[in-house]
């Protein structure tokens, strides 16, 4: 049970008072000519669609908004392990479980920075919906996060839009391995790599994963082209023997480039893929299968990547696809629990103990429904000037 003066504090924010002040658009605009749409032009398309698409396309960009402009909230709440990109849209259903997905942008730093960011995500979802915001979505988000620094073995009750995600899962394994394989994009004849290659690779992976250099002798091997925040890494589907030589028990593995993070105050941008496969474990309802990371030599030096299993079943959350304001509740309630749970998780209980305590003082002084509402309002500014700024660019080309 949520003590009554915790649900009064995560209303506080709906009725005026707090952060109401604009917040400057300009740092959150991509530029027109900026080296990630010409390095992927069909992103401009994506990122133009409404708000929230532009809003998961510009992580780095809100991040530093978040840090340079209120470095006095970001140092009031302890340094956690960040999700670093929470928003609706990374909530996924799949074989293991349901949660936040995607911890590419994972690492340690402000609690701040997962909390504004899917508030933000919240508010926007529910403007593109055309839902009533009464600040009841918010509230339910927070009201997680507090039961479970409260009681940290809190589950939250499954969603109804993940159990129907779940109801479109298919349970013949060949279909479920072929419908993976759909999502390869073929490498040109130029990058793809010989068997010589392959076979390096796969003892690689298995040094990393601990495991017969057999399980992942590399059978098939693509590009992965999908998302919009992570439009630009560079990412591959493989298609792995697994414990057998039968096809049926193949594991298809993903395999990403480590993402460089910005140099920001109020986030810890460590090198490698470690930070990814600690944060996955530290914050995830149910953790990866087969996770490790591993770094190859290329003419430019080593390049670090991290890898983990394809789910069988995998469904993504589309904002398009909410029935009702209570299922956007629903879902922020429990985005909450699971935040809450591993924002409050360290290596020693007395620590954990520490910083739940510290985030509970805390967070009745920020006011997130405030600071949702006003970086909503800064992100719909910026994704009207892009779409500005690149028909102005396309009508001045000869």
């Amino acid at each position: 049970m949520v003590p009554a003066s915790l649900l009064l504090f995560t209303l506080s924010g709906v009725a005026g008072g707090g952060v109401r002040s604009a917040i400057d658009p300009a740092p959150l605009v991509i530029p027109a000519d900026a080296p990630e749409l010409a390095a992927n032009p069909a992103l401009r398309a994506r990122l133009s669609a409404n708000p929230h698409a532009y809003f998961r396309g510009i992580g780095p960009r809100f991040a530093a908004v978040l840090c340079e402009r209120f470095a006095q909230e970001a140092a009031a709440l302890p340094i956690v392990t960040l999700h670093g990109d929470a928003h609706l849209e990374q909530y996924a259903v799949t074989d293991r479980g349901r949660g936040l997905t995607d911890f590419d942008d994972s690492t340690t730093g402000s609690a701040l920075v997962d909390l504004v960011r899917f508030a933000t995500s919240i508010d926007l979802a529910l403007r593109e919906r055309h839902f009533t915001d009464d600040g009841s979505a918010v509230a339910a988000f927070v009201r997680g996060y507090m039961l479970a620094l409260d009681q940290p073995g809190s589950v939250a009750p499954e969603p109804d839009v993940a159990r129907e995600l779940r109801r479109g899962f298919a349970s013949d394994r060949r279909a479920s391995l072929a419908r993976a394989e759909s999502l390869l994009t073929p490498l040109p004849p130029e990058d793809t790599p010989p068997p010589a290659k392959l076979e390096r690779a796969s003892a690689l992976l298995a040094e990393a994963a601990h495991r017969p250099a057999s399980f992942f002798r590399i059978k098939k091997v693509g590009a992965l082209k999908m998302g919009i925040g992570s439009a630009a890494d560079e990412r591959y589907l493989l298609r792995i023997e697994g414990p057998s030589s039968v096809d049926d028990d193949d594991v298809m593995l993903e395999l990403k480039e480590v993402r460089r993070l910005p140099e920001l105050p109020c986030l810890r941008a460590e090198p490698g893929g470690t930070r990814i496969v600690v944060a996955q474990a530290t914050l995830a309802y149910q953790a990866f299968s087969y996770v490790g990371t591993l770094a190859l030599e290329s003419p430019t030096g080593s390049r670090h990547y991290w890898f983990h299993a394809w789910p069988d079943n995998y469904a993504e959350l589309r904002i398009a696809s909410l029935p009702s304001p209570q299922a956007v509740q629903d879902v922020a309630f429990d985005v909450g629990v699971q935040l809450g749970r591993g924002h409050g998780r360290q290596k020693r209980s007395d620590d954990s103990r520490r910083v739940r305590e510290r985030l509970k003082a805390a967070l009745p002084a920020l006011d997130l429904a405030g600071l949702s509402e006003a970086l909503a309002d800064a992100t719909e500014e910026a994704w009207h000037r892009f779409r500005r700024d690149g028909t102005a660019q396309r009508e001045v080309r000869p």
